[in-house]
Parts: C-alpha cells; structure tokens; sequence
C-alpha cells in the first residue's frame, strides 16, 4: 500500500471549493485507490492531500507512468489555483494502529483497518 502526499498552499483568492473543481480526476486510475482532502485549520490556504493506493512500492513507477498522461492534464488544472506544492511524496505504508481505546495494532486491509475498502475481499481477515 503506498500513501501520496500532497500539501500545497493556494492562490490568493482561490477556495477549497476551486481547488477541488480542478483537482477531481477525469478517470480512475486503474488500481483501488482512496484520497482525503483536508484543510489547515490554522491556515485556510493550506491543503493537504493524503491518498492511499493498493500498490506494491515495487510496481510505483510503473503504475505512475501509466497515468502520466491523464495526470499531466489534471496537474495543470490545480496549477491554475495553487501557488505551490510545499511537499510532494510517496510512502510505503507499513503499520496501522487503533489508539481508540486501548492501542492495538491493525492488520492494514483486514476488516478493521481503516483501509478495509482498499483490499480484495479475498484476502480480508480479522
């Protein structure tokens, strides 16, 4: 599972609302893939995009190639209202925990974890 990154700082004058009429992807990508869009509460301008994809990180660059093309149009888009990319990353995501009550550790993709959806059903368990 690989977790995208994304925080940006919008133009003067954009809104989330903007933001989000550019951002919204014209075709999937192909692979189960689940995205949060946040923004700052100490700064309405900041934007933080989490997204997570039932990748291997192995097969990355791969899977980012295929969709180059689509995303090149989608990017510059949110070009027209971002003023800029503050971070931009991948991760390869390697625990989830539950601090609900007493901490416990998640198996990511069982049927507790947040990232149930994301899984095959197959492979579900817990």
């Amino acid at each position: 599972m690989i977790i995208a990154i994304f925080r940006r700082r919008l133009r003067d004058g954009a809104t989330f609302d903007d933001f989000i009429s550019a951002w919204e992807a014209d075709k999937g990508f192909g692979v189960p893939a689940r995205v949060f869009n946040a923004v700052s509460v100490d700064d309405s301008r900041e934007i933080l995009s989490v997204g997570f994809v039932d990748i291997a990180a192995n097969d990355l660059e791969a899977d980012v190639a295929q969709v180059s093309l689509q995303e090149a149009v989608r990017h510059s888009r949110i070009d027209e209202v971002i003023e800029s990319t503050l971070m931009h990353a991948y991760y390869d995501l390697y625990t989830e925990h539950d601090f609900t009550a007493d901490p416990r550790t998640v198996e990511i993709g069982s049927l507790t974890s947040m990232l149930s959806a994301l899984a095959p059903k197959s492979s579900a368990s817990d």
